[in-house]
């Protein structure tokens, strides 16, 4: 017969009964309060402009910024791993007036005071240069959605460009396009901001590369409006090719008056009416017609079938269903780019919670660096950051613009040859 346990195994038992159970109880109530302290919303801050010179940008950008919100939104939010449960997306914004200086104030304010999980810069490299110096200096991750100045993401660990090219990508695709037709000499005007001086500098740079002279250079205010006698002292000098850098405002400023001037040059290229061609159809009209722009989202549509092809993964609504969205939230038609860029970013910055599982900045960046850079296709196109934060998966070909006299509007994709769809007309159409 079997002799009963010792008193001392019996207690060693209990013991570890007791342990287990004290153990389990620990235990559960730290999973407990891991999800008690998660926090009922992710903060998403973002500055915009309501007003001033980059005011038709900044809305179009914040209004793409809000219906990915409410997307996400509706489909459940956004499951965060660290918390064991979705959050849904609550977005705080702050108006900067298109001040650098305000808004140099209002990102630090929505990261010192409303304590942001997210922070989204505004518009354009002028109004998110400000948050630059702050986030990298507070290792807070700052999601640029339209910002492509190089200089931004100097000895910078804290950035991310979720959408548009760096001036790089962007301008060797214009030059090479110009050696394509056979460019013999080229203008420049410029505007003297962060955004159009890189993109002056890199077309310089490649111009050099193949030995395309510049006849006539110069640089303007960004709030420049009168172009006339610029367009006169470029008259003189017979180039083949006029390129005009700037801002939307500056665009509607110069191509009309180049009609309005007689000028007729072979070749003009602008940035705007690639990325913002509803505006500027209503604005100038015909005053486009026959010049050459990069193409951007609407006017490039990237579908799944494109990402499949690619072996990369799609993800989000295609672009049909965006615009289906935006009408309906909206009540207006007509989508630019900068409203596909701003639902864009959300897109990325979903795609890196997801992966993180956490908002911890530093696990954000690594989540984008490591399974998101050029694995995944949105609306806006290929998405492929540098290590740096640098976006060169978006590489633009170049359209030129027919604005028929029954107003129906033609974009020809003219470059590169493997995504053309028509020939350019050159000498285009003069008045």
């Amino acid at each position: 017969m079997r002799a009963g346990m010792s008193s001392i195994a019996v207690a060693a038992i209990i013991v570890i009964i007791i342990v287990a159970a004290v153990g389990g109880y620990i235990a559960y109530n730290a999973y407990s309060h891991r999800l008690s302290a998660a926090p009922k919303y992710i903060l998403v801050g973002t500055v915009y402009d309501n007003s001033g010179s980059q005011a038709v940008d900044s809305l179009a950008q914040y209004e793409g910024l809000e219906l990915w919100a409410s997307w996400v939104n509706s489909h459940g939010g956004i499951y965060v791993k660290q918390y064991g449960r979705n959050l849904t997306v609550k977005v705080i914004a702050l108006n900067a007036a298109s001040n650098p200086s305000t808004a140099e104030s209002d990102y630090e304010t929505l990261v010192n005071t409303y304590h942001v999980d997210v922070l989204v810069a505004d518009f354009g490299s002028v109004m998110t240069a400000p948050a630059v110096s702050f986030t990298n200096a507070s290792h807070v991750l700052l999601w640029d959605v339209t910002a492509s100045a190089v200089g931004l993401f100097t000895n910078n660990n804290y950035i991310i460009d979720t959408s548009i090219p760096v001036s790089e990508v962007w301008m060797n695709n214009v030059t090479d396009f110009l050696k394509y037709e056979g460019v013999r000499n080229v203008s420049v005007i410029w505007d003297d901001n962060d955004f159009n001086a890189f993109q002056s500098y890199y077309l310089g740079y490649f111009l050099r590369q193949y030995d395309i002279p510049v006849v006539y250079n110069t640089s303007v205010a960004t709030d420049t409006t009168q172009y006339l006698s610029l367009i006169s002292a470029m008259e003189s000098e017979r180039p083949f090719a006029v390129i005009e850098l700037g801002y939307p405002t500056n665009d509607e400023a110069f191509l009309p008056q180049l009609v309005a001037s007689k000028a007729c040059f072979p070749l003009v290229f602008t940035n705007y009416p690639g990325l913002m061609l509803p505006t500027l159809l209503s604005d100038i009209g015909s005053d486009m017609n026959g010049t050459f722009t990069a193409v951007f989202p609407p006017i490039i549509n990237y579908t799944p079938q494109v990402a499949s092809k690619l072996g990369l993964q799609w993800f989000g609504p295609t672009l049909p269903q965006f615009e289906q969205m935006f009408e309906q939230e909206f009540h207006t038609s007509g989508v630019n780019y900068n409203n596909i860029a701003g639902f864009n970013a959300g897109l990325i910055i979903q795609l890196a919670i997801q992966d993180a599982g956490t908002l911890n900045q530093a696990a954000l960046k690594q989540a984008v660096l490591s399974d998101v850079s050029g694995k995944v296709m949105t609306l806006a196109g290929v998405f492929n950051v540098t290590s740096n934060g640098m976006q060169v998966g978006e590489a633009p070909p170049i359209g030129q613009v027919f604005v028929w006299p029954n107003g129906t509007t033609t974009v020809n994709i003219v470059y590169p040859p493997a995504f053309a769809n028509s020939t350019a007309v050159i000498p285009e159409p003069c008045p």
